[in-house]
């Protein structure tokens, strides 16, 4: 398009435009990577699309699946960023220049606007007159309604939305309202949805979704509405990501026999789960991260077999995490797991070293909270012996408690690893004491590590590359701060 440009008038740019948007979606391998790009039509001009959401959504709603060789989310991982090197998305606003770093994306106008016309003629949504540019309320025949609003402070409450065959309806998803007014007796009537996607899916952390529950009948709390939930047989994935006032899950959520991915991450309010999960044993995916409140995790975790994607698991007292660390190494199937040592964790002797056996999993998140005096020095000396799965890629500590890299922090046990991430705390040295072993990570990042000393740094504080590339051979992206 920047080719043609120069020498062309402003009706045939636009037909040049529009007929390259549509050869480049015509020329795309397989209808799974055409449908995923269609979903991105329902976003508003310019925003910032996450790309974990993202994803989910394209799970739950079978835009693609697990094969023999490969998981759903690898997949899903793939698409996105064939379509980033195809150029029909782009990194979001200061991502970095990194196709591998990159977690957020926006599209070009025209890319989005060939797209709602490629996803109207495929049948995939409805574009309302309306609402100019913006899928509609009314799902018609296309089994799929969006909350959209020009107003996004204000929605209809689900009761008012005219045309809308509940019992036909496959995907209810919020598109840019904030203030959700729903009704527990609609959501019942819903029979056959296999998506309901009404948390946050922008990639601001400062976008507010709340909802509202003066309308539910009995329901003397926000979440009185999710009590409407428990009759879905169907339901796939259950979205509530960044909706503030739900304080607890109620356990009509453990009906969910069909539930593959659940999202709460930053449940702001969020105090308390189910007390035993075990019956959604179709769960492949759970995030309960940035939820501050949280005080303690279910029973019945290590029972979940299908769980790949484990996001939050928090380490409290004896009592608040009945699952404990060693009792993950029954997931099979877990791939990402993110650990959060509350400041009142209890580590039972020997429990960091547990986690070596948790040889399925890749990436692996833990962090460190302001841990109460009298926990530290315990959790400090077990901290000294963590040990890590032999096949972890990627490795994010966050708060690390102690001076010196762990025994099993070393390049001839993480062989595999490609990503290291170290954010925050007491550590003052990479030194790893095997001078014939250099790291295979190809990513490297180092933040706020104020008592970080090494060789790899000058008296200065600023990075010696030549140093930096001894130590780190394979390295393609470095970050330090």
């Amino acid at each position: 398009m920047s080719e043609e440009r120069p020498r062309l008038g402003k009706e045939e740019e636009s037909d040049v435009m529009i007929a390259n948007i549509r050869r480049s979606y015509e020329d795309l391998d397989g209808t799974e990577l055409k449908v995923c790009l269609l979903s991105l039509s329902i976003f508003p001009e310019n925003a910032a699309i996450k790309k974990r959401p993202l994803i989910y959504w394209w799970i739950g709603e079978g835009f693609i699946t697990s094969t023999k060789e490969k998981r759903a989310e690898e997949i899903g991982q793939e698409i996105f960023e064939k379509l980033m090197r195809k150029d029909l998305i782009q990194p979001g606003a200061g991502e970095p220049n990194c196709e591998l770093l990159v977690k957020s994306c926006t599209m070009h106008p025209w890319i989005r606007r060939m797209l709602i016309s490629l996803a109207s003629e495929a049948r995939l949504f409805h574009f309302d007159s309306i609402w100019p540019m913006m899928p509609s309320y009314s799902m018609k025949k296309y089994g799929r309604a969006c909350f959209v609003s020009k107003d996004p402070e204000y929605v209809k409450p689900i009761a008012e939305v005219t045309g809308a065959e509940f019992d036909t309806l496959l995907t209810l998803f919020n598109v840019n309202v904030r203030y959700l007014d729903l009704e527990q007796k609609r959501l019942e009537e819903l029979k056959k949805v296999e998506v309901l996607q009404l948390g946050r899916w922008q990639n601001s952390p400062t976008h507010h979704i709340e909802v509202e529950h003066g309308r539910s009948v009995g329901a003397s709390s926000a979440e009185g509405i999710l009590y409407g939930l428990g009759a879905q047989k169907y339901l796939k994935d259950l979205s509530l990501r960044g909706i503030s006032r739900i304080t607890h899950l109620p356990d009509s959520i453990l009906n969910l026999i069909s539930l593959e991915i659940l999202d709460l991450r930053a449940c702001h309010d969020l105090e308390k789960l189910p007390p035993d999960i075990s019956s959604l044993k179709k769960l492949t995916h759970l995030d309960v991260s940035e939820c501050f409140l949280l005080e303690a995790m279910p029973k019945g975790l290590q029972k979940l077999a299908s769980l790949q994607v484990l996001k939050g698991f928090l380490i409290g007292t004896l009592k608040k995490t009945p699952c404990r660390l060693g009792e993950l190494a029954k997931l099979k199937n877990l791939r990402r797991l993110s650990i959060h040592i509350g400041n009142e964790a209890f580590v039972q002797p020997g429990e960091f070293t547990k986690l070596e056996g948790v040889t399925s999993l890749r990436h692996l998140k833990i962090s460190w909270g302001v841990l109460s005096s009298n926990f530290k020095d315990k959790i400090d000396k077990e901290s000294e012996k963590l040990s890590f799965p032999p096949n972890l890629e990627k490795l994010d500590l966050q708060g690390f408690p102690i001076q010196n890299l762990p025994d099993g922090l070393k390049p001839s046990k993480l062989k595999k690893l490609k990503k290291l991430y170290i954010m925050g705390g007491e550590l003052s040295s990479l030194s790893h004491g095997e001078p014939n072993e250099h790291w295979k990570v190809e990513i490297l990042r180092l933040h706020f590590l104020k008592k970080l000393k090494s060789p790899m740094l000058s008296v200065s504080g600023k990075v010696d590359l030549p140093s930096l590339k001894r130590e780190f051979p394979c390295i393609q992206y470095w970050a330090v701060s």
